[in-house]
């Protein structure tokens, strides 16, 4: 089976014919001990006269620590990496690591992120660490960026990845990183081409909730992109460019399973649409974090 498609046209297998894979029972986060807003390195750090936006801390470690609590009392252990001082963005976890189960030897590996912007390429070391730690055969990329769950997202239950991939200036991965990806793992990888330069990352612009539900900014996955989904997904939820952008980011919610939906609290239509699909929507307060351009996805990771 060929391992990169860039095209809906190039995508011939079925999905069910892809090995199934184990879904992570536990959850990793970086506590938000020195998260601020220090430098505009996305679209959504600064207000529209260009000032960047200032964090209330103590909000950030409330709104920070409800969705822990949310996770535990959903029946899931997790694990926290102290924040650094200087890494104020180490809270975004999603963006340092891609971790997976190898199905050859049956053991958890991870690859690491080789991260876009010089501010954020120290955080890395630090999850290497917790993964070595954890028995985590690591991997690193080699001549390019990539910036893991930023980019790559699994499709429910199966060994198959949906990754963004775009331009150095606007996004955050590169399209080499695809073709490593699916070497390392051995499985397809599905590339969805940025072309928005608001949508640095694919989180930002989809959450694939099951096997047949996306969550989507139709502008930020492109023409091309937006092909590629409904060849997949049965059921797609547009979300508006109100809803899109701060201070909702509806596209940053994340489906902790197939019928359990983080997603901040103030995109109201995109809840309705949810929960007329019947899912079980837990809304969410992260409004000092979409200062900095994420949201629920953004500030976790699903490991073994």
């Amino acid at each position: 089976m060929k391992q990169v498609y860039l095209s809906a046209n190039e995508i011939k297998f079925k999905i069910s014919d892809l090995p199934d894979r184990p879904e992570p029972s536990r959850i990793l986060m970086s506590s938000p001990d020195y998260f601020k807003v220090s430098e505009s390195i996305n679209k959504f750090m600064a207000n529209k006269a260009g000032k960047l936006h200032k964090v209330d801390r103590d909000r950030a470690l409330k709104q920070w620590s409800d969705i822990r609590w949310h996770y535990e009392s959903l029946g899931y252990m997790v694990s926290v990496i102290r924040g650094q001082d200087g890494l104020e963005d180490m809270v975004f976890t999603a963006n340092t690591s891609f971790p997976f189960m190898d199905r050859k030897t049956g053991k958890p590996g991870v690859i690491m992120s080789n991260m876009r912007k010089d501010k954020r390429k120290p955080e890395v070391a630090y999850f290497h660490t917790w993964y070595r730690r954890n028995g985590y055969e690591v991997f690193y990329l080699n001549h390019c960026s990539f910036e893991s769950t930023g980019d790559a997202l699994w499709y429910p239950g199966k060994y198959l990845i949906l990754s963004g991939y775009g331009s150095h200036e606007h996004h955050r991965t590169d399209l080499a990183a695809l073709y490593q990806i699916a070497e390392i793992i051995d499985c397809p990888v599905i590339g969805i081409e940025l072309t928005h330069k608001d949508f640095y990352h694919l989180n930002t612009t989809l959450s694939i909730i099951d096997e047949d539900t996306c969550v989507v900014y139709k502008p930020g996955v492109g023409k091309e992109g937006h092909k590629i989904l409904e060849k997949l997904f049965k059921h797609i939820i547009y979300v508006s460019k109100q809803e899109a952008y701060v201070p909702n980011f509806a596209c940053n919610a994340f489906a902790l399973d197939k019928k359990t939906v983080l997603i901040q609290k103030t995109a109201k239509k995109t809840i309705k649409a949810l929960e007329s699909l019947r899912k079980k929507v837990i809304p969410v307060d992260t409004s000092e974090f979409i200062k900095s351009g994420g949201s629920v996805f953004c500030m976790k990771m699903k490991v073994y």
